[in-house]
């Protein structure tokens, strides 16, 4: 007579937070992009990617949690490597700009 409900349902985890949850985790092992970019094609926070696939997606399907786990493992342990990068090409790019500068004032 009475249906019963998962606690998770209860607690008000809508159908299509669900849905997203498992497009992001799709999403995610077919592009292996960052948490970053992915907030940004899906148009929600990094906070929300983020609590979507460590929290809720292992509730829903465990194992498209374990492939995004371990792409997410990896992506943490590159990012010092990006950071370093980003940070060369930045001022790489802010020499070429002020050497530029000079060459102008000078002629």
């Amino acid at each position: 007579m009475y249906q019963t409900i998962s606690s998770r349902e209860a607690r008000g985890v809508h159908d299509y937070i669900k849905e997203r949850t498992i497009r992001i985790g799709r999403c995610v092992v077919e592009t292996r992009n960052t948490v970053r970019m992915i907030a940004k094609e899906f148009g929600v926070s990094k906070s929300t990617v983020h609590k979507d696939l460590t929290e809720r997606l292992p509730e829903i399907n465990p194992d498209l949690a374990n492939q995004v786990k371990s792409i997410l493992e990896y992506h943490k342990s590159v990012r010092h490597l990006r950071g370093g990068e980003a940070t060369k090409i930045k001022y790489k790019k802010y020499r070429s700009q002020k050497s530029d500068n000079l060459v102008t004032t000078r002629s």
